[in-house]
This record gives structure tokens, sequence and C-alpha cells, in this order.
């Protein structure tokens, strides 16, 4: 190749990566080097293909004007298909290499004080962070700003904050395409923290190696991975018609809190224990629960949270996860609390998580949610005015461009401490120094993390193994599962070929190919059929979800005629509650009903398999069918989990996280309520009418049989346990399987007020959850469980917000969720006492839950500021807490 046409191939490069889709994220200092095969932007190599990269001849012409294909043609000379051959040696280069862009890695900049690993971490921050000048430091701020932020004259790559792992690393496929597990709602199902930590090793994991790939975050221009999750949701299931219920484990705040500590550690704490394996940014904070309902959007709805709500219900899931798990990141959400958006909620922010609870992390803002401060909410006066409160309220990293627009300009015109600045790069910094990636690599594994190692056989193995658990089997008339295999079956309704409604949402990149391809999903149907044999298979959809055609009724009646028993595939999908939008009833969609009561008229043993989210009104489907299996969103195996369990090749064990009620439930629950308590109540702490299925509900194949242990503090049950505040027993019970399968059984612990001194809220309470095990027993065998019985299991929240010892008679229930108990009663003696604060320095200081005066609102959110040595805010409106 002739000088002149090495010329052109470089400029060609560097044109075709300026242009192309796969590379249109604004490289800069574009460089080709032939002699090394390497495309490299800002010195760092490129590696954000994982195929390699074939360019037709007749794009390469246009570039290369000059050239034909023979390599007779212009008057340079040259072939296009030897230039053809070098771009693809190139790309398959990028697509090999593991040298991600990597801080302190050359001769000319690893001798800064920040790449000598004999200093403190802090110290290594404070010399990195004073060598930014004040543009790179905003733009440090600001998500999904990849491949900006990367710095040629100090040898800092791009780093991108905002990966989302909610049930799987959501990018772009590298070499394997990530594990995908089911949805969290399943996973709260399994009532089992330890496979919620598997998990998240997983994702960790895979993370380190997709990030390694150069794999993107999985949309169509989405940026490179970064190494933090926007991950776990550890929201409560507050409301059914939320829109969001599928991403997040419960309506308990106990499982919540569990789930987010098994995750954070699972994802931050990793092989390597100098190093964090990833970051956890545990979302939305604080009581975010609300898409798009009656008009009103998330991005202006103001959440009216009492003391006692925020305490008992909102707050201990974020709790545990800083304080026992110590997680890295949080994101402050969308909604108002109180009249205070959370990204500009100094007291929620830095008040109650950094001083507090400890928190040492980062907090981003939900994407666009600082915008939404002034174009929404219309709480401050201008756009910039809105990025200034935020950082000022903690809010580190802007999902957004408010940071990137307005902090410099703030700071410049004295309106914005340099100070702000510095702090939430110190918080963000230290974070990218403590996953090391300012360290030698040489001995980190996380920087040799093979693409082998993604979506693994074991990987696979332990998402199927969770899906198969995490299915509640709630109703089994006649014992009419498990079906026989071999015996003719009629595969129904407007599911029995889903693929993309399995999975639920956030998900990554499922197959090879285009990144929405779901190709490689077994359906329902597949899997049935697989399973039964093809000739003793029929299928007929028989309806859509949520259309009014009947059309499909006679071919599915006709299916079910000739069909030993019956399968509807039935329930929801994205078309009715997803993110940004809220179901406005939980009936089940009139159509299906339809259906199901025609299938039913045929007579055939009929076994329903529900899809959705959040819970459906199911007090008139359970009449019609035989058995009913709650799905959820199953994800990328639940086709081949339900099939195992319809046949009894797995043995239903899931338990329902959240409470079903009744379709009449929404007409007395206002949506933009946030009280737990009012009647007729939230969740099966507070809703006083019978549900449909209560929370814990869930059957098995086999039998299991709970006694109290002969060797306990509870001799008598008749005779109530005497607590004192020095006392700390336990209470054993064994479980028995009885029946002639193996089987996993969830043992629930409650305690029920009897006669408390409790007034205001915590009166209302009916029961509470304190502790839970899984156990998994082969047929004759019995494990011992023992649950720890002590003054603070009987806590509650008073309605100032704080953890409280109430006197008085309880009743403990340990129980299986459906017909097994062991009950006994505890007299909890001594005084009333507080045992822990709401907020240190305000502890008996109520929320204010509703309007104040505008003079007190403004003083206020001025008070918030003082001392900070830049001007009072411009507010326009607010509620705050006192």
């Amino acid at each position: 190749m002739t000088a002149d046409v090495r010329d052109d191939v470089i400029y060609g490069a560097k044109t075709l990566l300026e242009n192309w889709r796969l590379f249109s994220l604004y490289f800069e200092n574009v460089r080709v080097d032939l002699d090394r095969l390497e495309i490299v932007a800002d010195n760092s190599l490129i590696a954000t293909t994982t195929t390699t990269i074939k360019i037709s001849e007749k794009t390469l012409q246009r570039v290369f004007p000059h050239l034909n294909s023979d390599g007779n043609g212009g008057a340079q000379g040259g072939n296009l298909k030897d230039v053809s051959k070098v771009f693809e040696a190139l790309s398959s280069v990028c697509q090999a290499s593991t040298s991600i862009p990597r801080a302190c890695s050359d001769s000319g900049h690893d001798k800064f004080p920040f790449c000598n690993v004999s200093l403190s971490t802090s110290e290594r921050v404070e010399d990195l962070l004073s060598r930014l000048p004040l543009d790179e430091k905003v733009t440090l701020l600001t998500a999904r700003a990849s491949p900006h932020g990367n710095m040629s004259t100090l040898g800092l790559p791009e780093y991108n904050w905002g990966a989302n792992c909610v049930h799987g690393v959501q990018s772009t496929c590298g070499t394997n395409c990530a594990t995908s597990f089911p949805n969290p709602v399943n996973l709260g199902a399994i009532f089992d923290p330890q496979v919620v930590f598997d998990m998240a090793q997983v994702v960790g994991w895979e993370l380190r190696a997709l990030w390694l790939e150069g794999a993107r975050e999985n949309y169509a221009t989405g940026p490179h991975l970064g190494l933090d999750c926007w991950s776990p949701n550890i929201n409560i299931n507050r409301d059914p018609r939320w829109g969001r219920n599928m991403e997040t484990p419960s309506e308990d705040p106990l499982v919540n809190s569990r789930y987010g500590v098994a995750y954070t550690k699972g994802l931050q704490e990793g092989k390597d224990k100098r190093f964090l394996q990833a970051v956890v940014t545990l979302k939305h904070y604080a009581a975010y629960s609300y898409e798009h309902y009656d008009g009103i959007d998330r991005m202006a709805f103001n959440a009216i949270v009492s003391p006692y709500d925020f305490a008992d219900t909102y707050l201990p899931a974020f709790r545990a996860s800083v304080v026992e798990a110590n997680a890295k990141g949080i994101m402050c959400s969308y909604n108002s609390v109180n009249g205070v958006p959370m990204c500009a909620n100094n007291q929620l922010n830095t008040k109650l998580l950094r001083e507090d609870l400890g928190f040492d992390g980062y907090i981003t803002s939900d994407s666009g949610a600082i915008e939404g401060i002034f174009n929404q909410r219309h709480y401050t006066k201008s756009l910039c005015e809105a990025g200034r409160l935020a950082i000022l309220s903690g809010t580190d990293v802007n999902s957004g461009s408010v940071y990137k627009k307005c902090l410099a300009k703030l700071v410049t015109s004295n309106k914005l401490p340099i100070k702000a600045v510095d702090d939430a790069l110190r918080r963000t910094l230290k974070l990218r120094f403590e996953l090391g990636l300012f360290d030698p690599i040489d001995d980190q594994p996380y920087w040799h993390v093979a693409p082998s190692e993604v979506n693994t056989a074991t990987s696979k193995q332990l998402s199927l193994d969770l899906t198969r658990k995490s299915l509640v089997l709630l109703q089994n008339h006649g014992n009419v599962l498990p079906l026989r295999k071999g015996i003719k079956v009629a595969v129904l309704g407007p599911h029995a070929k889903a693929k993309r409604a399995l999975l639920g949402n956030y998900l990554g990149q499922m197959c090879h190919g285009d990144y929405l391809e779901v190709g490689c999903v077994q359906t329902p149907l597949e899997a049935i059929t697989t399973a039964n044999g093809a000739s003793n298979t029929h299928y007929a959809q028989g309806s859509g979800i949520n259309d009014t055609a009947t059309t499909g009724f006679e071919d599915a009646v006709a299916a079910a005629q000739h069909a030993d028993a019956v399968v509807l595939f039935l329930g929801l999908d994205t078309s009715i509650e997803r993110e940004a939008w809220d179901r406005e009833n939980i009936d089940m969609p009139k159509i299906q009903m339809e259906l199901l009561k025609k299938i039913r008229h045929v007579g055939k043993p009929t076994v329903v398999v529900l899809l959705n989210g959040g819970v459906v009104g199911a007090e008139e489907l359970i009449l019609h069918t035989d058995a009913l299996v709650e799905a959820f969103y199953p994800g990328f195996f639940g086709a081949q989990a339900v099939s195992d369990v319809l046949f009894g090749d797995a043995n239903p064990s899931g338990k329902m996280p959240v409470t079903m009620y009744p379709s009449n439930y929404i007409t007395n629950v206002d949506m933009k309520s946030m009280s737990m308590t009012k009647y007729p109540g939230r969740s099966y702490r507070y809703y006083k009418e019978v549900p449909v299925f209560p929370f814990g509900w869930g059957l098995s194949y086999t039998k299991f049989t709970l006694a109290l242990d002969s060797e306990n503090s509870v001799k008598d049950l008749t005779t109530p346990l005497i607590v004192t505040r020095d006392l700390d027993t336990t209470v054993s019970v064994i479980v028995s399987n009885d029946g002639s399968l193996v089987g996993d059984e969830v043992v629930f612990a409650f305690f029920r007020p009897l006669r408390t001194n409790a007034t205001g809220n915590a009166a209302l309470l009916n029961e509470q959850l304190f502790d839970y095990r899984r156990v998994s027993l082969r047929p004759t065998q019995y494990r011992k469980l023992s649950f720890r019985i002590q003054q603070s299991t009987l806590a509650m929240v008073d309605d100032a917000g704080n953890q409280a010892s109430f006197p008085g008679f309880y009743e403990v229930i340990i129980t299986n969720g459906v017909h097994e108990r062991v009950t006994f009663a505890i007299h909890l003696v001594g005084e009333h006492e507080i045992l822990s604060g709401f907020m240190s320095g305000n502890s008996h200081a109520p929320l204010q839950a509703h309007g104040e005066p505008m003079s007190d609102i403004r003083l206020k959110a001025e008070r918030a500021f003082e001392g900070v040595g830049l001007e009072k805010p411009e507010v326009a409106m607010a509620t705050t807490f006192d």
C-alpha cells in the first residue's frame, strides 16, 4: 500500500468512525495506527464493537473516490478490497482487545500523584481534583455523557454513570449476551435473600466482562457501560395500579430491606476485596411509587408523607441497604416529598442520608429529574436555579443537561461556591478509585474477566432455578396440577406465544442481532410442546390482550373440546402497565374473562397462568378455573419454568410477596394518597378487608407441617411469654415434609398487636413480618427453625416516626402462609420507650404533611442553605419537613 493510500485509509477511518452509528459518540483526536492495527481516540484504544465491521465497496468508494475494485483506478492507485480487509482487521482488534481506556496507564501520565498507589485514596482524589479545570468538572458530574469527560492531558478516560442492572446487566451483547434473571417481583416471591446475593454476584461479574468488551447501554445511542448499576429498585409496592410493580420485590419493608442488603453486598463485594466489583445505586429515593395517573405526571407529583409512613414504610429498605451493606449510590426520584423535589431535598439527602445514616457514596438524579424541578414542579424561577439547589442539596450527578449548562456559569458569577462542585466530585471520583480504575491491573481480577464468563451454563441454570422457585401456585382444586405428560393439552390465550411479555422491563439485549431482538426467547407454547409432544399439544390464541375481537373464540373452544386439559396464558403487558404509566383499574381485561368463561363452559380441567407485574383482581377469575399459577413476568426462562411446574418437573414454592386485592379495592383507595393506614388500608399490614389471596400465600405439590419444638422458651401455648427490655431468646418450630415430593417451603414469623398502649397509626397495624426462612426438604425430612424474640422484635413506629416499644399483649404467628401455623402470646412489660429516633436532632419534630404559609415555606428553604456563603435560593413554592 502506498504512502498516499495509507494516508487516505487513515482519513477514511476517521470519517467512518465519526459517522457510523456504532461510533457516534463524538470521539476526538481519532488516530489510526496501521502498523499496530489500532483505532485510537484521545490516546485510548476504542473497543466498542462486538462484531467485525464489514464495509461495502460502495461505502469505501464514497470515502476513497480514486480507488476501484481492481486496484488500477485513480492517480494514486489502490485496491478497495485490500482497504476493506484493513478495516476488518482493525475492527477485529477492537473486538478482541480488553484494553479499555485506563487511567495511569502510560509513561506520559503515570507520574501524577493521583497515580501513586502508596498515597491514600483521599490524597489521590485531592490531587486529581486540583488538576481539573472548571468546565471538565461539570462534565464529570453529568451522567451518560460518555465519551465526554476523557481528558488526554491527564490520561483520564471517559466514564459513564448510568448502567441499569435491575435483573441482569442492561447492555448490548458482547461475545455473549448478559444473563437475564426473573423480574424483582418474582425474586421477592422466593423469600430468600441468598438467591438475590447470588444473582447480584453474577450481575457484577458480568458487568465487568461486558464493560471490558466495550458493551453499550441497550438502546440505539447507548454509551459504553459504566461500572455503577442504577439498581436495585427497593421502592414499596404501595398500590397495585403502579406501573413499575414488576421492578420491586414486595409490599413489605422487611422483605425489601433484605433484598436491598443482599443485592448491595452481592454486587459490590466480589473476588477482590481491595476494590469494589461494581457500585449499586438504590432507587428511587424517596416515597416513589407513582407514574402517571388522573392527569398528574410523576415529575409533578407531590407525595404527601407523614413521619409515620416515611419511617414505617418508605425509608427502611434504604436505611438497611446503607447502614448494613454500605451501599455506595442512591438515585433521587422524580417526585416531591411534602412539596420539596427529592433531588433538591437537603434535609432528606444530606441531613438524613449523609449525617444520620452515614451514607458516604454518591447521589444521582433520575433522568431529567433536575429539569423537572423547574419545568414540571415550577419550584424554582429558572432551570439553572434548579441545578443550583440540586447540587447544594447533595445531588452529585445529573442525569440530564442542567449541570453541564449551568454549573460553571453559576460558579463564575459567584452564585454557587466551587466547594459544592468539588464536594460532588470528591464523592464520585472516590468511587472510580475504589473500583480500581486508577491502579495497576496485573493483579486485579476485575480487569481480566473473559467474555466466556458471561451467560455461562452455571448462570443460566441459576436463572432457571430462580424462575421456577418464583412461581406461585394460588389454587389447585382437585389436584389438577401437575398435568400428566402425554395427555392432550390445549394451550390457549393471548400470552401462549409470548416472548417479550415474559421479560418485563429494564432488559439487556436478549439475543444476538438487533438490540431489541427476542427471537431466542422460548414461548410457553414451545416449552409445553417440548415437554408434552407436538402431537399432544394444540394451540389457539382465542383473544388479544385488551381488544374487543371475539373472532378467535371459536378456534379456542374447538381446541378445548378436543383436549384432556386446558392451559390458558392470560394477563397484562406493557401496553397496560409500564414505567410512566399507571393502570386505571386492576380488573382482568374484559376480553380475556370472556374467553375464559367460554372455555370453562366446555367442562375440561382448566389451568390459568397469569402474567402481570401488579396484581389483578382475580375474585371472578378463580371461579372459572381449577388451578391458578401467578407467574408475574418470569423472564428469559419463564416459559420453561412454567412448563416444568405444570408437568411436575418442578414443585411450585413461590409465595405472594404482595396482597392480591379484589377489583373494587381501587374504588376506596386514592392512588395519590401515600397513607398506608387510611381505610381500607394498604398491604397486609393495614388492609382491613378480605383479600383474594393474602401476602405469603402459595401452595405446593407436597405437604408441609409446622409444630412447636419441644425444647423451647415457650412451653405452654396458653401462657404468654414474658418479654422485658433485657430478654433475648429464641422460639423454634419444626417444619416437616410429610408429602411424597421434594419441595421448598417458606416459614414466616409475624407479630400481631392485641392489647397494647399504642396510639395513632401504630394502633391500626394488623400484623408485621419480623423474620422468614426458606428451606428445602426431601420427603420425611424435617428442619428446626429458630426465631429471635426480644424487645426490638416487637417495635412499632410512633406518629413522630420513632421506633418505639409499646408495652402490652402481642400474638406471634409462625406460618407457611397457608394453613399451617403455630401461635403463642407475648406480654411485653415495662414502660413505653423510644428505641431509635427518626432523625437526629429532630426526632420528635413531625414531617409537615400539609400546606404551610408561603412565608414559612420560603424561610425554611432559605435556612437550609445558611452558612454556605451564597445568595438565598429562588424558591417559587414548597411545603417541607419541619
